[in-house]
């Protein structure tokens, strides 16, 4: 049975698409199978291809390719109607050419009908060994509860500002890690203090053992938790602390709990490896539809640590991730009541996975495999912004994870850690639902713009030489401010689809390739609203 890897993180606060037709003319290609689209809008307007890069790696001159480099054009139409698109492009015989269409629109498009040459590009079957990524989601929404002032017949009360826990200690914790709610008996069997935090780790009585959780194992997580804690507090901010709802939620002064118990006790490593549930950091009482442990708590599955190949590895990665989202819960909601929509907040996530894996090993990247899995998986036309168990797209089932995942790690290896330390900083300003709003704070957060960064995640599809890419495109590796992330390379992983599709999502992108009876690339192509077309020579 194929191992799989499913990252649960019970979240804070979720806030939780469609228009025309068309035909596009094609000149200058192989033959192969046509599909989607329908009949030819309206067009009464013209958009031009211009350079999309500059530099020393950049191959454009003019609208011809130099010889060398990466040539990269791009045109987008920003108006409301269908525009059409001319590309003519010279000394681009025997070259490598991809079309990538990106929909930098919160909508849904149609898409005019593109033939799709099937005869180019290689594809070479490689099993695929990324951890599959389902999500489990459990409400609990603190700013609704201010809202409806849930508590308000709650009389204030107290608890220990920091528990008194020693090494010894015994505690039943309430888990929730499936559709089963039940306590576990655990002991505290390590302690240590990180940037001035105390954590305590909590092993299930039954998973302490030889074969099982060991001391020596304790000690590898407990040292390389103490080694990125402080990375991850510096680039988000504390899991907990003061606060102005003492009715509500345990007090300021708190350790961070680390449970490792066996989630499922199926014998096999992977499946729900970890989970933060809000519940568990507001005061217990018979209004909340589970028991609160009344703790700053993570949940991490034992059978992962000692069952799989990277198991201590990947505990530390799942560690961080988790630790992301009880950031997430202080500093975006309880702080700053502006939190994030689902998917930002398991993006972000994501993305501090990405930034800390050189300091858990240093071949090691647990995003690297999402990446590969959205391009083997060739969910290109999936919004990242749909975060939804079972979520279907273009007739296939979808990993949030890596759709969310490809573009974080595009984002920070263009954006950098400044990036992302703003984007838990920075609030929202327009109104509407929770993805309007975090759409808005992506887009603030990033140089340049979101539509810009998708065109140009959308343009990485053509895969760019990690070392020698002109600035801005591709995943080349970043090495800033302490911390390294790998360049990504998707040679040999690739696949591309092999009939164009009937409508680009929002945020979605069409990836196709072309090749030439000559020296010169010509086609005409109609574009829908708020599209942008990438043409990529290599």
């Amino acid at each position: 049975m194929q191992n799989k890897r499913i990252i649960v993180s019970f979240l804070v606060f979720f806030g939780i698409l469609l228009s025309g037709c068309g035909q596009g003319d094609i000149n200058n290609i192989g033959t192969g199978n046509k599909g989607g689209g329908g009949g030819t809008p309206p067009s009464s307007s013209k958009i031009e291809l211009s350079a999309d890069c500059s530099g020393s790696d950049c191959g454009n001159n003019g609208n011809a390719y130099t010889g060398s480099g990466v040539g990269v054009w791009r045109a987008k139409n920003s108006g409301t109607s269908y525009a059409s698109l001319n590309v003519a492009l010279s000394n681009v015989a025997n070259k490598e050419i991809t079309v990538v269409f990106t929909n930098e629109g919160s909508t849904d498009v149609s898409l005019p009908s593109i033939s799709v040459d099937t005869s180019l590009g290689k594809e070479i079957n490689i099993e695929d060994d990324s951890k599959k990524i389902i999500h489990f989601e459990r409400e609990f929404d603190f700013e609704q509860l201010l809202k409806r002032d849930f508590f308000a017949n709650q009389n204030q009360r107290f608890r220990s500002i920091s528990p008194n826990y020693v090494i010894g200690n015994t505690k039943t914790w309430w888990m929730k890690p499936y559709e089963i709610f039940d306590g576990r008996a655990t002991t505290l069997k390590k302690q240590i203090t990180s940037s001035g935090r105390g954590i305590n780790f909590w092993v299930e009585d039954s998973e302490f053992a030889n074969n099982k959780v060991t001391d020596e194992m304790l000690d590898n997580i407990a040292g390389g938790f103490n080694d990125i804690y402080p990375d991850i507090v510096a680039l988000a901010g504390e899991p907990w602390g003061t606060h102005q709802y003492s009715n509500l939620l345990i007090e300021s002064d708190q350790p961070l709990n680390i449970v490792l118990a066996n989630f499922d006790k199926d014998g096999e490593a992977y499946g729900v490896v970890g989970y933060f549930w809000n519940i568990n950091n507001f005061l217990d009482t018979n209004e909340l539809p589970y028991k609160s442990n009344e703790a700053l708590v993570l949940f991490v599955d034992t059978e992962t640590l000692y069952l799989g190949n990277n198991g201590i590895l990947d505990t530390l990665s799942t560690m961080a991730h988790e630790l992301t989202h009880a950031i997430h819960f202080y500093q975006r909601s309880v702080v700053m009541e502006d939190s994030f929509d689902t998917f930002l907040n398991e993006m972000s996530a994501i993305m501090m996975e990405d930034i800390l894996a050189s300091k858990i090993d240093a071949y090691y990247n647990s995003v690297e495999s999402r990446y590969h899995s959205w391009l083997r998986d060739k969910t290109y036309n999936c919004d990242f912004t749909y975060w939804k168990e079972g979520y279907y797209c273009d007739g296939k089932s979808v990993k949030n994870y890596d759709v969310a995942g490809s573009l974080g790690a595009f984002l920070l290896r263009q954006h950098g850690i400044d990036f992302y330390k703003n984007l838990f900083k920075t609030r929202s300003n327009t109104s509407g639902n929770e993805r309007a709003k975090s759409l808005n704070i992506l887009d603030r957060s990033i140089n340049g713009g979101l539509g810009r960064a998708l065109q140009r995640w959308g343009a990485s599809i053509a895969l760019f030489p990690q070392y020698t890419s002109p600035a801005g495109f591709g995943y080349p590796e970043l090495n800033k401010e302490g911390f390294y992330l790998k360049a990504f390379d998707g040679n040999n992983i690739r696949k591309l689809p092999t009939s164009s599709p009937s409508t680009l999502k929002a945020n979605g992108h069409f990836p196709f390739l072309r090749k030439t009876s000559g020296n010169t690339y010509t086609e005409s192509f109609t574009v829908p609203p708020n599209v942008s077309v990438s043409v990529v020579v290599k």
